[in-house]
């Protein structure tokens, strides 16, 4: 920063955001700034140590923006000194709050009578939150996400009630309980986020008279029980309700079911049971349904069409058996569907590829239904000047390329993807899938699928990764395939495939692992190459294998070395029953038949050898 900023005597207002501003933050310069109001320099580079006592003398200031230079040192507590302003606003997230005193709370927070904004994230503090915080009779909005908070839920000392409407805590080492009057303490919540902490017990049946509440987040923790009916019943203004990661049980849908604004619905690993009812129909605002991780049983429900705006399914990894209803491909908007893991049966609908989102890209878009708390601005840049472009902050996981991937803003609206792994499907792969050209992730591993691989996959020209081991499927590999230059994880691994492996292009980044347990499968990456085809080639063997076998194998050479062992046997009994005068004329005469016989076979031999050649 320019220390030329310190003469601007009259400025009310400095706006240095997303700039890429370098080093310390001068002190000098805010000393004579005493009309300054307003300062935004945050989304910079800024670094060193900078002491906010140097805006002590600022009567003027309402407004202090110093987050995401997540380098700098922020120190409130170094020195004795009193704040002559009263902030409207103080963000100071991402950046490194009090690392030379400990790590602890802005002391002068407390002087603030009309602060309703305090945005304190990722700011490395520690210790337990004073309750004076959480009841400040001004405050609307706090944000202590991220940080090393620890001990339990803070208790109100005073008796007038909190004007806070969104609170988030999250991703802290909270533990206990939550207080069981929270409802009546905070009346005026409108977004509760203590998500990734330590608490357990069971959720609070006050949380049902919050009539202003629309998004409700506590993941990942340790409570258990029963989802109070008063939540689901009362709470007709949840627009959002995330209790993922718990060890909750029970009915997932009571016969109260009136969320009737819902619109993100994560209920997943937790220890739900029962079957989807009709009630959830209630919801018709549905856009994110995540049921995965419990133990529901029964059929899909065939009235899931009912959502017309519904975008991601998961109810993998539960006990759902019978067929995949086809009305389920009436879900126009459907960008994923995850039914892993359970025990479905029949066949893959062929009419998958009327769902439109997987043939065109049509982005995700839910945040005008959740309001601004969701949106996430992103800065586009372009040769004449840049634009905003609003995207949401939901993020969800799907378990694709091997591994679970979390997905938020563009990828999140992005996202496409078809999950019908480890079931009992059978029959062939409808061809039609081939036309799911904006489709990124297909997994149907571990099923009793058979006939051909289907050589219309080849027009999926989006597809990242493509997973169809351990099942039946026999014949080629297309070769056309190596043309997805997208595909970045493949395996066909256990079934019966056969022949060449096309090995070009993309198909050179797979190893062998992609085509294992296929022993009629030959060439790169695998240890054994394939046969060769080549006519000519065959008939040279034949060839050398008939001359290998010799004149000698002819019938003919059998029977005449049958008639000369049985004319030499004759012979020799004459000669043992005559004379010794006539038998040893006999023996010379013999010697030289044999003599002969020997002479002339011999040359007959080579004779044959040579006019056969």
């Amino acid at each position: 920063m320019d220390p030329c900023f310190g003469k601007m005597h009259n400025l009310g207002y400095l706006n240095l955001r997303r700039n890429q501003f370098k080093g310390n933050i001068p002190s000098s310069i805010f000393s004579n700034l005493t009309m300054l109001e307003d300062i935004y320099i945050s989304q910079n580079q800024f670094d060193g140590l900078f002491s906010f006592s140097t805006f002590a003398n600022l009567s003027e200031l309402s407004y202090v923006d110093l987050s995401e230079n997540i380098q700098l040192e922020v120190e409130t507590e170094t020195t004795m000194w009193v704040p002559t302003f009263q902030l409207r606003s103080l963000l100071i997230n991402n950046c490194i709050l009090n690392k030379r005193t400990g790590h602890g709370m802005p002391t002068f927070i407390a002087t603030q009578q009309s602060l309703d904004t305090l945005e304190l994230s990722h700011t490395s503090l520690k210790g337990t939150i004073p309750s004076w915080l959480l009841h400040n009779v001004t405050i609307d909005s706090l944000s202590l996400r991220d940080n090393f908070f620890k001990g339990p839920f803070p208790k109100s000392t005073q008796y007038n009630m909190s004007t806070l409407q969104d609170i988030d805590i999250s991703n802290n080492n909270f533990s206990g309980e939550l207080p069981p009057n929270i409802g009546t303490v905070f009346p005026n919540l409108v977004a509760f986020n203590m998500s990734a902490n330590e608490l357990h017990g069971s959720i609070p049946l006050s949380l049902s008279k919050l009539q202003k509440l629309k998004t409700l987040d506590l993941s990942q923790n340790k409570l258990f029980g029963e989802m109070p009916e008063g939540l689901i019943g009362n709470n007709t203004s949840l627009k959002y309700l995330k209790l993922s990661h718990n060890e909750l049980h029970g009915n997932i849908l009571s016969k109260n079911w009136n969320m009737t604004e819902l619109v993100v619905l994560l209920l997943d690993n937790n220890g739900f049971t029962g079957t989807i009812a009709s009630n959830m129909l209630r919801s018709p605002s549905l856009i994110i349904l995540d049921l995965r991780g419990n133990k529901l049983s029964g059929f899909i429900p065939s009235w899931l069409p009912s959502f017309a705006n519904l975008a991601l399914l998961f109810l993998g990894e539960n006990l759902f058996d019978g067929s995949i209803p086809t009305q389920i491909c009436q879900l126009q908007n459907l960008h994923v569907l995850d039914l892993s893991s359970n025990k479905i049966s029949g066949s893959i609908p062929s009419c998958l590829n009327n769902i439109s989102s997987w043939r065109e890209k049509t982005p995700i878009q839910i945040d005008k239904s959740l309001g601004p708390q969701f949106e996430r601005s992103i800065q586009v840049g372009f040769q004449f000047g840049s634009f905003s472009e609003i995207y949401t902050s939901v993020k969800t996981d799907f378990n694709t390329k091997g591994m679970i991937l979390t997905y938020e803003g563009v990828p999140f609206s992005l996202m496409t993807g078809i999950d019908l792994s480890m079931n009992q499907l059978k029959g062939s792969i409808p061809l039609q899938m081939g036309n799911l050209k904006e489709l990124h992730s297909l997994n149907l591993s571990r099923n009793l699928l058979s006939g051909p691989f289907p050589e219309s996959f080849q027009s999926l020209e989006n597809i990242e990764t493509l997973d169809l081991s351990h099942n039946k499927l026999h014949g080629l590999i297309p070769p056309q395939m190596v043309q997805l230059h997208s595909l970045s994880t493949f395996s066909v691994a256990f079934n019966n495939l056969s022949g060449e492996i096309p090995h070009e292009k993309q198909f050179l980044t797979f190893n062998e692992s992609s085509y294992t347990g296929n022993h009629d499968l030959c060439g790169p990456p695998l240890q054994w190459n394939c046969p060769s085809n080549n006519p000519s080639q065959s008939r040279d063997s034949k060839r050398e294998e008939e001359d290998d076998s010799g004149i000698l194998d002819n019938p003919m050479f059998f029977y005449l070395s049958v008639a000369i062992s049985y004319a030499l046997g004759f012979w020799s009994f004459i000669a043992l029953i005559c004379n010794k005068n006539r038998r040893e004329n006999l023996f010379r005469t013999v010697d030289r038949c044999y003599d002969w016989v020997f002479v002339n076979f011999q040359w007959f031999q080579l004779y044959l050898i040579s006019h056969c050649n």
